[in-house]
């Protein structure tokens, strides 16, 4: 129960103390024979008084935040007063323990702390310190019985406490607010549900209101929620502006109380109208004003029916608003991720079809031909069908290799021989287009990863398919060598070769080489194709 009384009520807490110190200070002095030492009549009227204008405080702000900022710098003047006419009640060489220096002086410090942060305490603090001195030099000037070296003593541990308050203060200035993290990474929709349960949880109101004006979508949302599902709308753009710097906001708009934060945190209180087009399409009487920039929109969060909000809560505001817009963002950078990866995926996939499934197609389209020629010659072409049904098995071992690639979500770390796989990939190639494939690897015990093997084996079965297919070449040389740098390929064929200045660049090979960080040199001539293709080597070290 403390808890929910005193839970971002800090007013209310300043104030229980302080009725309690002024209690405490009355009791002690009454019981106290010897105190007050001076003018003991009017010291008793006057603490008396103090605790009953203490009580009044207390009732004055319970469920009043306007009156809570209104009456906080008032309310320490008279903690000032009272911490300075009671140094002259109790002060005199022969009392010690019985002044109320130490927790009155804590006291003031962290009420001006709460309420101003480190910059207000710091000068109180100052303040304090040099009026106590101030008041031990008058009472010995005074020639009353006071111990002016204790007044010392007690300075200047009240100067040496306040810089270390100080100190404490400077190292912690933003408060902590939880972490919003959305069940779903569905951008389809706004995640109102959550962003209202997490505004709920943390300030206790009843009602959200939201408006959520996208980047992307031109319509504005407005959103309500109040014990139940979200009732949204969706409203055409000129129906309500976007806000345009509107600040963190505490409003009453009936009574024309205005508290409004600024970016050092320092609150402002306005006897003025809170105007908004979002809390007037509402028509929402009092709340906290939050707005939402992210990398997705712009958004404004009004939360209200909550009686026993406080300047706390605007206090809080800040810490709100940054998380929830970094939930959104959060959101934002996984959908695009996800739509880069979706993406990359889609592009990879048509670049292997091409340069296995639709060159093998090619190739055997290619036999075809060559295979009527010969039953119209009557010659027998039983061998030539083995050959063209050992391609296609080939083909659908590349296709199932594919289908299990993209099955996988482990990075495989494995390496493999490469000599093996390249051999295969040659016999493959010359069933498939009649030329003579060659193969070397240096050295040869070359092993790479698995995902760098197969693009090079995509690498060569292109190169060959276009050797073929626009350079009628038959006869290939495929080097595959381990430089300075990584993998390197040299791939030449006896065809017409490239010209140009520069000479034109294999669409696909070149996309496939940049797609693994490396690059593709082509060399002109006439005495066939030459293709130097460097790839980093992804090889454990």
């Amino acid at each position: 129960m403390l808890k929910r009384i005193l839970d971002y009520h800090s007013g209310r807490g300043i104030a229980l103390c302080r009725l309690a110190l002024a209690l405490v200070f009355l009791l002690v002095l009454y019981a106290d024979p010897d105190q007050p030492v001076r003018s003991s009549y009017e010291g008793f009227v006057f603490l008396g008084g103090y605790a009953v204008i203490s009580l009044a405080l207390l009732a004055a702000i319970w469920d009043n935040w306007w009156g809570d900022v209104t009456l906080r710098l008032p309310a320490l003047l008279l903690d000032c007063a009272v911490f300075l006419i009671a140094i002259y009640l109790t002060e005199s060489s022969s009392s010690d323990f019985t002044s109320p220096f130490l927790s009155s002086f804590i006291f003031i410090i962290l009420t001006a702390t709460v309420r101003w942060g480190w910059p207000g305490m710091a000068i109180v603090a100052g303040l304090l310190s040099a009026s106590y001195l101030a008041a031990g030099l008058w009472l010995e000037w005074a020639g009353l019985d006071v111990e002016l070296y204790r007044f010392g003593r007690r300075g200047t541990y009240m100067v040496l406490l306040s810089l270390i308050l100080v100190w404490f203060g400077l190292q912690r200035r933003v408060r902590a607010v939880a972490r919003l993290d959305f069940a779903s990474e569905d951008t389809g929709a706004l995640p109102v549900r959550e962003i209202a349960d997490y505004a709920i949880a943390a300030t206790g109101s009843s009602c959200i209101y939201m408006g959520w004006w996208s980047n992307e979508d031109p319509h504005v949302v407005l959103c309500k929620v109040e014990c139940g599902d979200p009732v949204l709308r969706h409203l055409p753009p000129e129906a309500l502006a976007a806000p345009a710097d509107v600040p963190l906001a505490l409003f009453d708009r009936p009574r024309r109380h205005l508290l409004t934060s600024d970016a050092d945190g320092r609150i402002v209180a306005r006897r003025q109208t809170f105007s908004s087009p979002l809390v007037d399409h509402f028509g929402i009487a009092e709340g906290l004003v939050i707005p939402i920039r992210s990398a997705s929109g712009t958004g404004l969060l009004i939360l209200s029916g909550n009686k026993a909000i406080s300047i706390d809560h605007l206090a809080m505001a800040p810490g709100l608003a940054k998380e929830i817009a970094a939930a959104l963002d959060r959101q934002l950078l996984s959908h695009v991720s996800r739509e880069a990866a979706v993406a990359h995926l889609r592009t990879t996939l048509a670049r292997d079809l091409h340069d296995s499934v639709a060159q093998t197609l090619a190739g055997v389209r290619f036999r075809i031909e060559a295979l009527r020629a010969q039953v119209r010659a009557g010659a027998d072409a039983e061998a030539e069908f083995d050959e063209m049904k050992a391609s296609l098995s080939s083909e659908h071992r590349n296709l199932r290799q594919m289908i299990e690639r993209l099955r996988r979500t482990d990075l495989e770390p494995a390496t493999v021989k490469l000599a093996p796989q390249m051999d295969g990939v040659a016999g493959e190639l010359q069933r498939n287009w009649r030329a003579a494939v060659r193969v070397s690897t240096t050295p040869a015990d070359l092993a790479v990863p698995v995902g760098l093997a197969y693009e090079i084996q995509q690498i060569a079965r292109e190169a060959v398919a276009n050797g073929v297919r626009h350079g009628d070449a038959r006869h290939f040389s495929i080097a595959v060598t381990r430089g300075a740098s990584g993998i390197d390929l040299d791939i030449r064929d006896d065809g017409k070769g490239f010209t140009g200045n520069p000479p034109p660049h294999p669409r696909t090979l070149d996309e496939r080489a940049r797609a693994n960080g490396g690059q593709l040199a082509v060399y002109e001539g006439s005495a066939g194709a030459h293709l130097r293709i460097s790839l980093p080597d992804r090889s454990e070290q």
